[in-house]
């Protein structure tokens, strides 16, 4: 199987006794946002680090569809996404100062960031042979 059909569906089906159907969406949303708004910050400043948003987005989409799977089976990892949010939210003059004088690891957070989701990417569609 293709690395690349771990991309097909970033939102997962609700239907039945599926894991993203609770918590779903009050999970993966804040998860999506709080990717976005770091990436934004850490990348926007630079003009050289302005594609590498994407990456941000896509860690936010397919890695908070993973990360919202998993607290359906361990419901202290909500608490943990929704402080993260509450962190980002909260606190968005630190991470913006942080990305506006750091571009160097600004770009290594955003290339660990493509590395995991190319990682997890390969290894949910792995052959188990």
């Amino acid at each position: 199987m293709s690395a690349l059909s771990y991309f097909r569906s970033p939102f997962p089906s609700t239907a039945g006794f599926s894991a993203y159907r609770m918590p779903g969406m009050a999970v993966h949303a804040p998860l999506i946002l709080s990717f976005s708004v770091v990436g934004f910050f850490l990348c926007w400043p630079h003009e050289m680090l302005r594609p590498l948003l994407l990456v941000w987005v896509l860690g936010g989409v397919y890695l908070g569809r993973d990360i919202t799977i998993l607290c359906h089976y361990n419901p202290l990892l909500t608490l943990l996404s929704w402080a993260a949010f509450g962190i980002v939210v909260f606190a968005p003059h630190r991470i913006a100062s942080f990305g506006a004088s750091h571009v160097v690891l600004s770009g290594v957070l955003s290339v660990v960031v493509g590395a995991v989701l190319g990682l997890v990417a390969f290894g949910m569609t792995r052959d188990s042979d």
